[in-house]
């Protein structure tokens, strides 16, 4: 019989089970029992099969039967109609039951029936939502690159190698080549993330098969989403690896994107103001330490790197959202009249490198049109034409241990210090180390 629903609560009835009826060894009875007395205590019951999306159980859209000696249950609505014979139940929590099934050609697989009213069910939500994206992203590779052989894919969370389960990532394969691929669910709301995990996912599969040549990345992620990851393809290096962006619609139509022809960086410069000591920190509060640490190295600039100038520096030029960003921009200018992009974080960040490339480009842009010069900033100061230096600091510890990974796929044209300072640097600012691009310490 078809379920009906009573003051937000679930009656189930079904057909009375003949005795002695079994499901894979398991008494059909209890199985039908337990399914009965989830329902009837959820307040918000749906169904999950992985790689679906959640299914909710409301009046009239799902039954509970006994069909030929066997228990199957239905669930539909306007977009499908899921029908699978239960085995057994695999596991029991509140709020939530995972049942055994039986699928096409006698497979087996999962269905799980969550309460969405439970705290707890925001987390199983978001792995169901993960789940769908994965199969979506399975889907895409197979469809894209059917001469290739989906080795592997996954979305399970690796802290020892930096894998996120934001992010499913997978192996192609062909003979002894392979290419590594990344994608962003549409539950993703910020895809920026994508490309430096795609780049350790990258880097980890060439090191664990060294005899294996993976010859790039694959990046997938939803259409309106891109612009970041594109403007920063071109500035990686072609050398290390190639790069294929595809982007996705709400329909799973992909499209590849060629990046070298997205369009320029976006990017405003605002005239220099005058009357403002563009030395002095914009903002004090010291119990945010990334504006503690901007505040020292503007007054001792030249401990981070004596070739530029104490003045002027300039924060935040051009306008960007560091705010969002949690990093703070510091634009100095070396003696030799080459511009330097001081990135400053005072905890470890995954995405410093990208996100320092972000702004890097945008003063590189500058630079190209002479905007700096004409809007009035350096002034006195003849700038060299040469693309700026980048140089990151933060705290020695406190640098992510992807950072080399990440900073060893950047164009080699973009020269990028590394510069660690004690972890007294509140009180004094102390230099650390000092490492070119990609260099470990020592």
């Amino acid at each position: 019989m078809c379920n009906r629903t009573t003051n937000w609560r679930v009656s189930l009835k079904v057909r009375m089970i003949p005795a002695g009826s079994r499901a894979s060894g398991c008494d059909t009875a209890e199985v039908q029992a337990a399914i009965e007395r989830f329902l009837k205590d959820s307040h918000r019951p749906a169904l999950l099969e992985p790689g679906e999306p959640f299914l909710p159980l409301t009046e009239g859209n799902y039954c509970l039967e006994f069909r030929q000696s066997r228990l199957v249950l239905q669930a539909w609505d306007e977009n499908r109609n899921l029908v699978r014979r239960i085995l057994r139940v695999s596991e029991q929590v509140r709020g939530k039951l995972t049942l055994t099934v039986e699928k096409f050609a006698r497979r087996e697989g999962e269905l799980v029936l969550i309460d969405l009213a439970r705290p707890q069910s925001q987390e199983w939500q978001r792995r169901g939502s993960r789940m769908v994206s994965r199969e979506r992203f399975r889907q895409f590779l197979s469809r894209e690159f059917p001469d290739w052989k989906l080795a592997e894919i996954s979305s399970e969370p690796n802290l020892e190698h930096t894998f996120s389960p934001a992010y499913p990532r997978a192996l192609l394969t062909r003979g002894q080549s392979g290419w590594a691929a990344i994608g962003a669910g549409a539950e993703v709301e910020d895809g920026s993330g994508l490309l430096s995990f795609g780049l350790i996912w990258l880097d980890y599969l060439r090191r664990r098969d060294p005899r294996r040549t993976v010859e790039g990345l694959v990046l997938w992620m939803p259409q309106g989403r891109e612009k970041t990851t594109s403007l920063r393809l071109p500035f990686l290096s072609q050398a290390q690896a190639r790069f294929e962006l595809f982007l996705y619609d709400e329909d799973d139509h992909a499209v590849k994107l060629d990046s070298q022809d997205y369009g320029n960086v976006e990017t405003h410069l605002e005239r220099c103001p005058r009357g403002v000591s563009s030395t002095d920190p914009q903002f004090r509060d010291i119990q945010f330490p990334e504006a503690w640490l901007e505040a020292k190295v503007r007054r001792d600039i030249e401990t981070i790197d004596a070739t530029l100038g104490p003045i002027p520096i300039y924060g935040q030029v051009p306008a960007f959202a560091a705010a969002e960003r949690g990093i703070i921009d510091l634009l100095a200018v070396d003696r030799a009249g080459r511009l330097a992009v001081v990135e400053l974080k005072a905890s470890a960040d995954i995405h410093l490198p990208l996100q320092a490339l972000d702004y890097w480009m945008r003063v590189k842009r500058h630079l190209d049109t002479a905007d700096f010069t004409r809007c009035g900033y350096f002034p006195g100061t003849a700038l060299r034409g040469e693309a700026p230096r980048l140089l990151l600091v933060a705290p020695s510890l406190d640098f992510h241990p992807s950072s080399e990974t990440i900073l060893a796929f950047l164009s080699p044209d973009i020269e990028v210090v590394r510069i660690g300072v004690a972890a007294n640097w509140r009180e004094k600012l102390h230099v650390m180390f000092r490492l070119c691009g990609a260099s470990r310490p020592d």
